[in-house]
C-alpha cells in the first residue's frame, strides 16, 4: 500500500524537476545571466564593473548579458536555485560552489589593473597602526583581529593560514567580524576593539586613494617583496577571481563564453579602469588547499584527536556511558543475532556508497570511456557522446580505433601507447581523433589500467578533454597579436618579421624588392571635424583601396595611427626594375587614395605621402627597422615638399636628417645657454629718417659662426622651439625698449618683432605680452607685432578676439607679407591693423616690372591710405626703387638702401652720430 502511494508522487516529482529544467533551458537560450560578487556600495561597484560588462555584451551581440550584483550569500543561493549561468567571485567561495553545487572548472580568471601593471593574482594584507609593537607573525598570537567577513578569501583565509604555516594557535586569535561597509574595520581600530586589520589585496591603495587613511598612520605586517606586483600584501600570491559556468551551460555555449571571455584582453574599452579583462584560467589547487587546512567551507568535517573529541563531547560522553552501562547486558544478548544482520547492511551501504561516487564520477565535463581488455568499450559517460557524437549505443562493443581514429597518427604511436600501457599501466598525451560527423578534433587523452586484487589486468579506463576550443582561442589571441583589430591588416609586429623574412630571401635569391610607406594627408582634420568613428571609417576604406591596388603575393599592413606600409616581394632581378614596380605601385596607390571616401553622409578627401625604401643583393645588409627608417624618411621629403607624393630613399637623405636631428639638439642648448642675440635693421620714413626697426634673430654658435634666422627658424616651428625662442626675443626687445626711453636720440623709436603663426595661437599668448611690458617697463604703442595672414586662416573669429585685445594694450599691429597668400580685403576692413608691409618680392621687381606688379604695388599703397593705414616696402636695395615707391606713396622703407641688418650696440651708436650731425 505505501509503496504504491509513493510510486506515483515520485514520478510527478521527476515529471515537475524535468519540466522546471526545460523550461528554465528555453528562457537561458538568448539570455547570458553573469552573477558578479558585490564587496562594495553597489553604486560604486556598477562604476567599477560596468565597463567590463558593456564589453563583454560588446562580444556577445546575439545574447542578452544580464549583469547580477549580489553578496556572497546572494551569490550561493542564485547558484543552488540556477538562477545564473555564469559566476564572477573570490576563489574560496568558487572552490565552494564547484564542490557543492558542481560550477565548472574556471573558463578563464579575471585581469585587474593597479599601479601601471595587470595582475592575475592577490593576496591578503595585514594592518596595523604605525606605533603598534605587532612586528610579526607571531605578534598577533592573542590579539584582536578585524576583518569584514570571515568568507572572505583574501581578506580572512590568507592571513589565517599564514598564521597556521607561523604555528601560530587558531585557538589563541580573537577575531571581530565587523561586516560590510569596510569602513566598519577602521571603527573598530579606531573604538580600540581590534588590534588590527585583514584585509584583501587592494583595499589599503584603495583607501588611501579615496582619503580615508593617510599612509603614514598605517604599517603593513611582513610586507612581501613581490616583482611587478604593485600592492601591498603580507601573504604569498594566490590566483585572482575565477569565471564559472553553472552545469545547466552547455559546452558550446561554455567555448564561446570563454572565447569572449578571452577576446577582452587589450579590447580598447577596457584601455581605462581598474579591469583589464580576462586570461587563460589559472590553477585553483592552492586555494583548494588552504581551505582544507583551515576547515573551512566546504571542508566542513573537523579532523578531531580522541583527545579533542573527549576534550570538546564531555557531558555528551558521560550521558552516554551511562546509558551504554544500562543497556550492556541487552546488547550482549542481541550482538551475535544482530552481528551477521550488520554486517550484510554494511556491506551493501558500502557497495551503494561506491556505486553513487561512481556515478557522480561519470558526470563531469570530461569523456569517460572504460574498456575491457580486449580494447572493447563497455561504458562512456554523457561527455563521450556530447563530444565525439556516438550515442551510448553506438559506442559500446566497438574498439576506440573503430569509431575515433582519425590516421593523422601512426602505428608506432600506437604501439608506443600500449607499450606504456601494458608496462607502468598509464599513458597520457595529445593526439587528434574523428567525430561522427567526420570533424577531425585535437584532444587530450589519459589511459590508466585497473588491476584486480590479484594484480591482473582488468579494465582500461580513458579520460579526455576536447581541446578544440582551446586552439580556436589560441588562434584568436595570435591573430589578435599580429593583426590591426581596426582594419584587420597585418600590424607592426608581423610587419617588421615578414620584412626581415623578405630581406634574407632578397639576399638568398639575388632579387630585388621595395618597402613603400605610407601617410595620409590631411587626416588629422577629419578626426578633428568629424571625430574617430568618422577616421576609422576612412582608415578602413584606404585599407580597403591599398589592399585592391596590391598584387596577390604583395603585403600590407597598418604601422599605427594613419602610417601604412606595402612591402612588393623580391621578385625583381635588378635594382632599376624594382624602382620601376614600386613607382607603378605607389602611383597606383596615388590614384586610388586621391578618390573622394564616403563615410556616412560625409565626403572625405585624402592624399598620401609615399616614401620607397629598395632591398636587395647589392645594397649594404640592413635589418628590418632600418630599412623601414628609410623609407619613413623618404615620405618625409614628400611632405616637405607639399605632400601627395613619391620618394625614393637615398643616402644623403639620411644624412640630411642626422644632421637636422643634430642641429634641433644644438638649437635647444643654444636657447637654454642664451647663444642667441638680436640684429636691429632700420625703417625710415620719406625723408630717410629713422622711425624704427625689425627686430631679426642671430645664432652666434660656440665656434663663432653667425647664422641668420633662416637657416633656423624653420626647424623651430617644426620642433616647437620656436615658442621659448619667440618669448625670449620678445622679452628681450621689451627691455630693449625700456632702455631707449632714457636715451633722447632712440626714445622716439619703435621696435617691429615677427610673431610666428604657432606662437600666435597659443592660448596666454596675449597674457604673456601685456606681462612682459609689465615686467619690462616698456612702452606698449613702441612695440609693432608683425603678423602674417596664415593665422586668419584656420579661426578668423579667434584671431579678431586676440588682435582686439592687443591693440586694447596699446601695442601696434602690423600685416606682414601682404599680397602673398590668400589676400583678402575683409581682413583689413575687420581687423586693426596698424601698418601693411609690401613683400620685397614685389619691390625687388621695380624697374623691369610688369603691369601687374606695378597693379599690386599701387593696390596696396592706396588701400592702406583708405584704409587710415601706414604702408612700408621691405627689401628696398636702390635708389630707383626707393624713388618710385615714394613717389606712389608708400610711407615707410626698409632694405640694404638704408641699413643691413646690425647688432644693437651698431645701431644705437648709428642713431648717435646722425643725432650729433
Amino acid at each position: 500500500m505505501s509503496r504504491a502511494l509513493r510510486a506515483p508522487g515520485w514520478i510527478l516529482l521527476v515529471l515537475a524537476a524535468a519540466a522546471a529544467w526545460t523550461g528554465a533551458a528555453a528562457a537561458a537560450a538568448d539570455t547570458v545571466r553573469l552573477g558578479i560578487l558585490q564587496q562594495r556600495p553597489l553604486e560604486e561597484e556598477q562604476a567599477r564593473w560596468q565597463p567590463l560588462v558593456a564589453a563583454l555584451a560588446a562580444r556577445l551581440p546575439d545574447l542578452a548579458l544580464q549583469p547580477h550584483l549580489l553578496d556572497e550569500e546572494g551569490i550561493a543561493q542564485a547558484v543552488e536555485d540556477a538562477e545564473l549561468d555564469l559566476v564572477l567571485t573570490h576563489p574560496g567561495q568558487y572552490v565552494a560552489l564547484a564542490h557543492d553545487e558542481g560550477v565548472s572548472t574556471p573558463l578563464a580568471t579575471l585581469v585587474r589593473r593597479a599601479g601601471g601593471a595587470e595582475l592575475l593574482a592577490y593576496g591578503g594584507t595585514v594592518l596595523v597602526p604605525a606605533e603598534s609593537p605587532i612586528l610579526d607573525w607571531p605578534d598577533l598570537a592573542g590579539r584582536r583581529l578585524a576583518t569584514v567577513d570571515r568568507r572572505d578569501f583574501g581578506g580572512f583565509a590568507l592571513p589565517l593560514y599564514q598564521l597556521h604555516l607561523w604555528e601560530v594557535p587558531v585557538g589563541a586569535l580573537s577575531v571581530l567580524e565587523t561586516g560590510p561597509p569596510e569602513t566598519r574595520l577602521l571603527e573598530a581600530l579606531h573604538a580600540g576593539r581590534a588590534d588590527a586589520l585583514l584585509v584583501r589585496a587592494g583595499e589599503y591603495e584603495h583607501w588611501i586613494a579615496s582619503g580615508r587613511i593617510r599612509p603614514e598612520r598605517f604599517r603593513v605586517l611582513d610586507p612581501q617583496d613581490l616583482p611587478d606586483y604593485p600592492l601591498a600584501v603580507s601573504t604569498p600570491l594566490y590566483p585572482g577571481w575565477p569565471v564559472a559556468a553553472l552545469r545547466h551551460v552547455g559546452e558550446a555555449r561554455r567555448q564561446r563564453l570563454t572565447l569572449a571571455l578571452l577576446a577582452l584582453r587589450g579590447a580598447p574599452e577596457l584601455a581605462e579602469g581598474e579591469f583589464a579583462g580576462f586570461a587563460p584560467a589559472q590553477n585553483y589547487e592552492p586555494v583548494e588547499e588552504v581551505l582544507r587546512t583551515l576547515r573551512t567551507p566546504p571542508f566542513r568535517v573537523p579532523e578531531l584527536s580522541w583527545a579533542e573529541a573527549a576534550r570538546q563531547q564531555a557531558v555528551p560522553l558521560a550521558l552516554a556511558t551511562l546509558v551504554l552501562a544500562l543497556l550492556a547486558g541487552l546488547s550482549l544478548l542481541l550482538e551475535r543475532q544482530r552481528r551477521r544482520l550488520r554486517a550484510a547492511l554494511a556491506e551493501r551501504s558500502a557497495l551503494a556508497d561506491e556505486l553513487a561516487v561512481a556515478a557522480q564520477a561519470f558526470r563531469v565535463e570530461e569523456a569517460i570511456m572504460i574498456c575491457d581488455l580486449d580494447g572493447r568499450i563497455v561504458r562512456v559517460n554523457d561527455a563521450f557522446t556530447t563530444i565525439t557524437g556516438y550515442t551510448r549505443e553506438e559506442a559500446l562493443g566497438h574498439t576506440p580505433g573503430e569509431l575515433l581514429r582519425s590516421g593523422r597518427q601512426d602505428e608506432a604511436f600506437y604501439r608506443e601507447m600500449w607499450a606504456a600501457l601494458t608496462g607502468p599501466g598509464h599513458w597520457k598525451g595529445e593526439l587528434w581523433n574523428r567525430r561522427k560527423n567526420g570533424e577531425e578534433y585535437p584532444e587530450w587523452l589519459s589511459i590508466t589500467r585497473v588491476d584486480d586484487a590479484q594484480g591482473r589486468p582488468r579494465w582500461y579506463v580513458a579520460i579526455f578533454q576536447d581541446l578544440s576550443w582551446r586552439r580556436k582561442a589560441e588562434a584568436q589571441i595570435e591573430h589578435l597579436a599580429f593583426h590591426d583589430p581596426l582594419t584587420g591588416l597585418g600590424n607592426r609586429r608581423l610587419l617588421l618579421e615578414l620584412l626581415g623574412k623578405a630581406l634574407h630571401r632578397a639576399r638568398r635569391d639575388r632579387r630585388w624588392g621595395s618597402a613603400l610607406f605610407l601617410d595620409l594627408d590631411r587626416f588629422k582634420a577629419i578626426n578633428d571635424a568629424w571625430g574617430h568613428t568618422a577616421g576609422d571609417a576612412v582608415l578602413t576604406e584606404v585599407a580597403r583601396r591599398i589592399v585592391g591596388a596590391l598584387r596577390e603575393d604583395d603585403l600590407a599592413g597598418r604601422l599605427g595611427g594613419d602610417e601604412f606600409l606595402v612591402v612588393l616581394p623580391p621578385r625583381y632581378a635588378s635594382r632599376e626594375l624594382a624602382a620601376d614596380g614600386a613607382r607603378t605601385v605607389a602611383e597606383r596607390l596615388l590614384r586610388g587614395l586621391n578618390m573622394p571616401i564616403h563615410a556616412g553622409a560625409q565626403t572625405h578627401h585624402v592624399g598620401v605621402s609615399i616614401g620607397i625604401a629598395l632591398f636587395g643583393p647589392g645594397e649594404i645588409a640592413v635589418e628590418a627597422a632600418e630599412l623601414l627608417k628609410n623609407a619613413d624618411l623618404a615620405m618625409y621629403t614628400v611632405k616637405q615638399q607639399g605632400r601627395n607624393g613619391i620618394a625614393f630613399f637615398d643616402p644623403e637623405m639620411e644624412t640630411r636628417a642626422r644632421m637636422r636631428h643634430l642641429l634641433q639638439g644644438d638649437l635647444a642648448r643654444a636657447i637654454e645657454k642664451g647663444e642667441m642675440c638680436l640684429y636691429l635693421q632700420p625703417q625710415v620714413d620719406r625723408d630717410g629718417r629713422i622711425v624704427g626697426a625689425e627686430v631679426l634673430l642671430r645664432w652666434v654658435r660656440e665656434q663663432g659662426e653667425v647664422m641668420p634666422a633662416g637657416a633656423f627658424i624653420a626647424l623651430a616651428e617644426e620642433t616647437g622651439l620656436i615658442l621659448p625662442l619667440g618669448d625670449w626675443v620678445l622679452r628681450r626687445s621689451c627691455a630693449l625698449l625700456r632702455q631707449w626711453q632714457e636715451q633722447p636720440p632712440l626714445a622716439g623709436l619703435r621696435l617691429a618683432v615677427n610673431v610666428s603663426a604657432r606662437q600666435f595661437r597659443t592660448p596666454d599668448f596675449v597674457t604673456r605680452i601685456a606681462e612682459m611690458l609689465r615686467t619690462e617697463g616698456a612702452p606698449a604703442d613702441r612695440l609693432e607685432l608683425e603678423i602674417t595672414e596664415s593665422v586668419f586662416l584656420e579661426d578668423l573669429q579667434l584671431a579678431r578676439s586676440m588682435l582686439g585685445e592687443l591693440e586694447t594694450l596699446g601695442v601696434s599691429l602690423a600685416l606682414d607679407d601682404f599680397g602673398t597668400g590668400y589676400s583678402s580685403l575683409a581682413y583689413l576692413a575687420e581687423l586693426p591693423f596698424a601698418v601693411i608691409k609690401i613683400d620685397q618680392r614685389f619691390v625687388a621687381r621695380i624697374g623691369r616690372h610688369t603691369r601687374q606688379d606695378e597693379a599690386v604695388i599701387t593696390t596696396i599703397i592706396a588701400l592702406g591710405r583708405h584704409l587710415g593705414m601706414q604702408v612700408l616696402a621691405e627689401g628696398v636695395e636702390r635708389e630707383d626703387q626707393a624713388s618710385y615707391l615714394i613717389g606712389q606713396g608708400c610711407d615707410l622703407l626698409q632694405g640694404f638702401r638704408f641699413g643691413r641688418p646690425m647688432p644693437v650696440g651698431d645701431f644705437e651708436a648709428l642713431l648717435r652720430n646722425t643725432a650729433e650731425a
